[in-house]
């Protein structure tokens, strides 16, 4: 079965004590592999509301991590959660978790992240809805509202249509000049397409810069592309961020 993870609040305002949020579940996934409660498939990164009355370290970006495991795993994962975001979290931070598997997802927690992009939210309302819809979330030390964060990932992530890829298995292999089958050779990527879903012919050249941007949308990954000009020595170039902002905007 899936499972979906998301950590919010674990770095520090001061930039010290602690990897930022997104390398944190990255980590955190890779613990998950090594005590083998679970298969690590991706993490993405999700934008929330960026207004001076919601505290947040440096641009309120949450995470989620999404899992593959046994059924039985579930209380391994949340302990775990507990165990790292305590032992690892940056000491001035405010970190906190939520735990979900797919199966017990619900249009509540999807309207939960989507709220948490327009307006401010509280910690106690967040631990309500986990606890009403059979999730397991916490926030820890200091005022815990990392927690908040962590249950919009989770419905963000759920909804399909929001968030960056900021791990998936190979991706930080994809950079440089590819062909698209050495591309999907080397990363997981489900879709390549621009924004009209044309994708390029096995021979034409991608120039994907140094950091391409993989988005989420309807449940998969999307790397899109634009065409270049016919000077150019490459057929297509990795879209830029601000490109891709067009048509996913808040991301």
């Amino acid at each position: 079965m899936f499972y979906l993870i998301g950590v919010d609040d674990t770095d520090s305002a001061t930039g010290m004590g602690a990897a930022d949020t997104g390398e944190f579940a990255i980590q955190l996934g890779r613990l998950i592999e090594e005590r083998r409660f679970g298969h690590l498939l991706g993490v993405t990164r999700h934008q929330l509301l960026q207004q001076a009355e919601v505290r947040f370290t440096s641009e309120n970006r949450a995470a989620c991590l999404f899992i593959e495991g046994d059924k039985e795993a579930r209380r391994d994962l949340e302990l775990t959660c507990r165990e790292f975001l305590l032992r690892k979290s940056a000491p001035d931070s405010n970190p906190g978790f939520a735990l979900a598997a797919w199966s017990n997802l619900s249009a509540a927690v999807e309207a939960w992240g989507r709220q948490a992009k327009r307006t401010r939210l509280s910690r106690l309302t967040a631990v309500d809805l986990a606890r009403a819809e059979g999730l397991a979330a916490a926030g820890f030390h200091g005022h815990g509202g990392g927690v908040i964060g962590a249950l919009s990932a989770v419905g963000l992530r759920a909804s399909g249509n929001d968030g960056v890829f900021i791990w998936l298995p190979g991706l930080e292999q994809v950079k440089g000049v590819l062909t698209l089958p050495q591309l999907l050779r080397l990363c997981a990527i489900e879709n390549v397409a621009n924004f009209r879903g044309r994708v390029p012919l096995e021979r034409d050249l991608i120039d994907l810069g140094d950091a391409p941007q993989v988005i989420l949308r309807n449940q998969q990954s999307h790397l899109l592309l634009e065409a270049c000009e016919r000077a150019d020595p490459c057929q297509w170039r990795a879209c830029t961020p601000a490109e891709v902002a067009d048509i996913s905007p808040g991301i």
